[in-house]
């Protein structure tokens, strides 16, 4: 009996402490673990990896010691320079919204997204305020990300960052937003690293607030020559509301097709309230129509011009390759022309010449973003072997110097 009990106790006490274990809630540590890494696996698939191709030209300076200071013994090199960013897929459409600086001057685009798919991208346009970009891929299945409203993210939050880092994508770090900027833009305190530029910021509820618009460095000076850490622990973030506002204007543009004259105005002739011509563009409408510097325009469609304002809309509004009526006065003569409108051409972070005459193209902008200067290591290891050749060289020199004087 005695035994039958003593059992009974132990399986109780077994079923006890085994049902108590399994009753205990996990371990909060556990449960934000799992929190963390269901928020960067729901980022993840918005986010693409950006990479741009260009050639660049450099020139190798092949002579050495003190000859090199009164001779060239150069040659002219080039190769191809990839350039790595971060994306962020804005719609089912397959507009990715990256920054300009991963663009600098680009003669390919390619964007990777989560499952390792390679696309050649189409460039759409550049705010050129923000550097905020547009490309396009042709893909199905794309899962955007989920903008969230920055206007009501508060001060010391919490926020995900997730893009390419170095190569390696996704990648995530975490940060605080820690104050807004003049311009409206979030300054975050996250582990920024080469390639996230173009990374989203995302909420704890798993919607974009913002992308990384640009790394804050640290005086390299006041560090000392240990200065070896080349990853930055700020950044600004370019916030939702004004990605979307700037996406959709962009897009937008894209699509549209306004019309194009080819003409410059004489600021000073709109003092005394006329519009007239300061320059016609080679091969633009305005030039096979035969207008000239120095006519003052009068009427467009027979509707008198009221100021520059209303002209700049009128052409813009006008379907290229409509024919238009514009009188104007030569010479105290009255005259009317009938160009046929072309097609104003978006701006272009790699201006390209056209195919038509229709298209305009004197007015294509060059980036203002210049090219990274990136050293291969050969590079780098050719500046020092001359770097300390000079110093030989100097070294050498002052010796002599000094040996003359004591002679």
């Amino acid at each position: 009996m005695k035994k039958s009990t003593f059992s009974f106790v132990i399986c109780a006490a077994i079923v006890f402490f085994i049902s108590n274990g399994y009753s205990q809630k996990p371990s909060p540590l556990l449960e934000l673990q799992s929190e963390l890494s269901r928020l960067i696996n729901h980022a993840k698939h918005s986010i693409v990896t950006v990479n741009s191709k260009t050639t660049r030209s450099y020139t190798i300076d092949k002579s050495s010691g003190i000859i090199s200071l009164f001779w060239n013994n150069t040659e002219e090199k080039k190769d191809q320079l990839k350039i790595v960013g971060s994306g962020i897929i804005y719609n089912k459409n397959g507009y990715i919204i990256t920054k300009s600086s991963t663009l600098a001057n680009f003669e390919e685009i390619f964007v990777i997204t989560c499952d390792s798919t390679e696309y050649a991208a189409e460039y759409i346009g550049t705010d050129e305020l923000t550097g905020l970009s547009i490309i396009k891929i042709d893909a199905q299945k794309l899962k955007p990300a989920t903008f969230g409203d920055s206007d009501n993210t508060p001060m010391y939050s919490m926020i995900l960052v997730v893009g390419n880092s170095m190569g390696i994508s996704p990648f995530a770090s975490f940060g605080i937003v820690n104050s807004v900027s003049e311009q409206g833009m979030f300054v975050i305190s996250a582990a920024i690293n080469p390639g996230s530029n173009g990374a989203g910021a995302f909420n704890i509820n798993g919607e974009l607030i913002g992308i990384v618009s640009a790394q804050l460095f640290p005086d390299a000076f006041t560090m000392g020559p240990a200065f070896f850490n080349y990853s930055s622990q700020n950044a600004i973030i370019l916030t939702s509301n004004q990605i979307r506002s700037i996406a959709a204007e962009i897009i937008k543009a894209h699509h549209e097709q306004k019309g194009w004259l080819g003409i410059d105005i004489n600021i000073d002739s709109l003092v005394s309230g006329k519009i007239v011509i300061s320059k016609v563009i080679p091969g633009s409408p305005a030039h096979r129509a035969g207008l000239k510097p120095g006519d003052w325009l009068l009427k467009y469609n027979n509707n008198f011009l009221k100021d520059l304002d209303e002209f700049a809309h009128l052409i813009e509004g006008t379907k290229p390759g409509a024919i238009v009526s514009i009188d104007f006065i030569r010479e105290n003569r009255p005259l009317k022309v009938l160009p046929r409108i072309g097609k104003k051409a978006r701006y272009s972070l790699n201006p390209i010449k056209p195919q038509s005459d229709d298209v305009q193209f004197q007015n294509y902008q060059q980036s203002s973003v210049q090219p990274p200067i990136i050293l291969t290591p050969a590079e780098i290891q050719q500046i020092n072997s001359r770097m300390l050749q000079l110093e030989n060289e100097i070294l050498r020199l002052k010796t002599k110097i000094r040996g003359t004087r004591q002679q």
